[in-house]
């Protein structure tokens, strides 16, 4: 069976939903935040001030406990762009996907809560959406803070001005390039239908845009990509689940990239536009990636984790 979801009636702007009509607005910004205090403001502030004014922001408080909300109220009151919802600590996973369903853009852009965007973001994706007649999703680059020296600063970073326009699985093979990475949410604005293409969000703590980035790129029939930096990633922040350092945290993040692997090897093939010399390629390029995984852990949990990894 393909893997396809339900899909959704919009007419003239208008989504009709549980007989209600809502505004279906051009882009909509999905925070999810958790203890956040020390850089919600930053990314809101980045947000608030884009160039082009047709947008939303829909911050999911996931159960933070410092002073996260109590920043919200007070953005809240300044301006009406920003809507929040909070909700029992559940992972970002979840959060992602509730901030998903509870906005209304017609065009979703994911950002982490200790990131910003840049002010021109939505001015160029809208002339792109414009040029390219509504493209599926539409990728730009990224600038990364506080990274480390030895890293290539632009690992999250692929442009060719001769292949703008690509189908989803043309997009895969060409991002598909050793020691580059493209499986982040945030580097993409993707069109709301996209999301009908995947069955679920699978229940990970971290590594599930590996299981589902992948799977909403080659479902889609249209991929821009742009040779503008639209976002600022911070590396290295201490209070990022994928930074944290200690055995337990290393196992558990391994772990879920054996699940995420799994999930996105399993699905490719369920997907109705992929070949068999498609799924060949996918996977193959995602053998590399867990082995790459496997190389980069402590020789312990090698040993420990060998038959998981299928050594």
């Amino acid at each position: 069976a393909c893997l396809v979801g339900s899909e959704m009636c919009i007419r003239d702007s208008y989504i009709i939903l549980n007989k209600r009509r809502i505004y279906i607005m051009m882009f909509s910004f999905v925070v999810p935040a958790y203890n956040a205090e020390r850089s919600i403001r930053s990314c809101l502030d980045s947000i608030l001030v884009q160039t082009f004014s047709d947008f939303e922001i829909v911050v999911i408080n996931d159960g933070s406990t410092d002073s996260t909300l109590s920043i919200l109220r007070k953005y809240l009151r300044k301006t009406k762009k920003l809507r929040v919802y909070s909700f029992e600590n559940s992972g970002v996973s979840i959060t992602r996907q509730r901030g998903i369903n509870l906005s209304n853009g017609e065009y979703i852009i994911l950002v982490d809560s200790d990131d910003t965007v840049n002010p021109n973001l939505l001015e160029n994706l809208y002339s792109s959406i414009q040029r390219y007649n509504n493209p599926d999703i539409i990728r730009y680059q990224a600038k990364l803070l506080n990274d480390s020296d030895y890293k290539d600063h632009n690992r999250y970073n692929f442009f060719d001005d001769n292949k703008v326009v690509l189908s989803g699985l043309d997009a895969l093979k060409e991002w598909s390039i050793p020691g580059k990475k493209y499986a982040v949410y945030w580097l993409f604005a993707f069109k709301r239908t996209v999301f009908s293409n995947v069955l679920f969000f699978p229940d990970l703590k971290c590594h599930e845009d590996i299981a589902l980035i992948p799977l909403l790129v080659a479902a889609s029939k249209s991929v821009v990509t742009l040779s503008y930096i639209g976002y600022n990633y911070t590396c290295n922040n201490p209070g990022s689940i994928t930074n944290t350092k200690n055995k337990e945290a290393e196992r558990s993040r391994a772990k879920d990239f054996v699940k995420a692997y799994n999930y996105a090897t399993r699905n490719f093939a369920r997907l109705c536009n992929v070949s068999t010399l498609d799924y060949d390629f996918f996977v193959s390029d995602f053998d590399r990636r867990l082995i790459d995984k496997y190389n980069s852990l402590s020789e312990d949990l090698q040993e420990e984790l060998a038959e998981l990894f299928g050594i």
